[in-house]
């Protein structure tokens, strides 16, 4: 068996990473987990002061990063993020698509423009990132792409009680189906395509969660908690770093054991 250091299966020293919607939540842990072991990250993101903060943050610590002003709904203006990151770091290893956005209204409710709003931002947003980063990764024979979906949109009682309506959760089922697409197509290529489907996770997209629902999630919930945002960015991590090498079109569900029960 071939000798391997532990320390060279987890390196990400000197890759090169876009996570789109870092400016608060799980995408912000995430751009800080990456950095932590050594990547160096753009914060993607529509709100700018705070990707500043984050990409401030990174550099506080030591680490390497810049903050762009990205709105993924816009094809030509993830294009131009794209391009600012091969002109500032010569590359792109690792893309993360958190940027998303939550809908409420029930389904005979939900208005056309909602619809769009949703889905122009969680499905369009991931999309259009991973075509424009892909063709890099193509070049280079090499490549992570991790999209954020939601264990929530797998499950309609829980979807319905704080994680969005059905066009949230339909948005983020469709990611589940677009991460398995684009891996078989990027595959012939040497990238890996995953998802991580987070349970309700304690961000500020879900500030003011009602008494109830935190009640429901906290007897419900195998590991008697709700999600925090380093429970998923670890997650992310391992599947960016080679130890995850042979994984790919998978969606890993992370919920405390959740959907085990309900």
């Amino acid at each position: 068996m071939k000798s391997r250091k532990v320390s060279e299966q987890f390196d990400i020293t000197g890759k090169v990473a876009i996570v789109t919607g870092a400016a608060s939540g799980i995408g912000r842990a995430i751009a800080l987990d990456l950095a932590k072991f050594g990547a160096n990250v753009v914060i993607a993101d529509i709100a700018l002061e705070g990707g500043r903060a984050v990409a401030g943050e990174i550099k506080f610590s030591g680490g390497r990063a810049i903050a762009i002003k990205t709105d993924v709904r816009d094809r030509k203006n993830v294009e131009r993020t794209v391009g600012k990151t091969i002109d500032k770091f010569g590359k792109i290893d690792i893309l993360v698509n958190d940027a998303g956005v939550m809908s409420y209204p029930a389904t005979l409710d939900i208005t056309e423009a909602e619809l769009d709003r949703i889905f122009d931002t969680n499905l369009k947003g991931a999309m259009f990132c991973s075509q424009a980063v892909a063709r890099h990764m193509i070049e280079q024979k090499s490549g992570k792409i991790v999209n954020i979906g939601s264990s929530p949109s797998s499950r309609g009682s829980v979807c319905n009680l704080s994680s969005g309506g059905p066009a949230y959760c339909a948005s983020k089922g469709a990611i589940q189906a677009f991460t398995r697409v684009l891996a078989m197509e990027l595959a012939p290529h040497g990238i890996n395509v995953n998802a991580v489907a987070p349970g309700t996770t304690n961000t500020p997209m879900h500030t003011g969660l009602w008494e109830a629902a935190v009640a429901y999630f906290q007897s419900s919930i195998p590991l008697g908690r709700m999600a925090e945002p380093e429970d998923i960015a670890d997650v992310v991590l391992f599947l960016v770093t080679n130890a995850a090498r042979y994984i790919t079109g998978q969606t890993i569900h992370v919920n405390g054991g959740q959907i085990m029960v309900d």
